[in-house]
């Protein structure tokens, strides 16, 4: 007998991540009010470790239906935008060891931290234009990520997850999210990019 599919509970992804999540926005200063350029610097340089390893990786590993998403939300060159715009040099050498993504949830569920930091980047470019009065595309393309289009860009995936994720699978998901987010924080601290040195 067929049993109904049951599709990924995004809400649940969300409550359950909910903790790792704010621990990886706690490693980045850019919502601060005192935020610095030098500070600001460190972070990008730090995030553009991140996320050349989780695009060079998860192109690796992607099965090919979703190769053509994985490129269409490629950011690493609006990071190599604005640390030119600052003057500073990016290391591609210098990156972190991400989780495994062994298969099809574990991928998606690290794609989901990777897209979720698109749509909060719209809030840190709003607090960047207040903090270091960055004007639109000259030194925060990073956090504006695709303009008008990351919003539907992010429901696009949300209901992308549904579609191919069953519920059986939303811990696999779970999982790899919440190493994901670990592995993101860590790695904003271990260089000291909150205090710019």
């Amino acid at each position: 007998m067929f049993r109904e599919r049951c599709d990924l509970d995004i809400q649940r992804l969300k409550q359950q991540t909910e903790n790792e999540h704010r621990a990886v926005e706690a490693a980045f200063p850019l919502m601060h009010e005192e935020l610095n350029v030098t500070q600001y610097i460190g972070c990008l340089l730090q995030m553009y470790g991140m996320v050349s390893a989780w695009e060079e990786e998860s192109l690796k590993v992607a099965p090919d239906w979703i190769r053509p998403q994985l490129m269409a939300r490629k950011r690493k060159n609006m990071l190599e935008l604005d640390l030119a715009w600052f003057g500073a040099e990016s290391r591609d050498d210098v990156r972190p060891e991400l989780p495994e993504m062994k298969d099809q949830a574990s991928l998606l569920g690290a794609m989901y931290v990777m897209e979720g930091s698109t749509l909060g980047g719209q809030l840190i470019a709003e607090q960047l234009q207040k903090t270091l009065h960055l004007s639109e595309g000259k030194g925060d393309a990073y956090f504006r990520g695709h303009g008008d289009q990351t919003g539907a860009m992010w429901r696009e995936f949300c209901e992308m997850l549904k579609m191919r994720v069953t519920d059986a699978e939303t811990e696999s998901v779970v999982r790899s999210a919440k190493a994901m987010f670990a592995t993101y924080g860590s790695w904003m601290l271990e260089k000291s990019a909150v205090d710019g040195s």
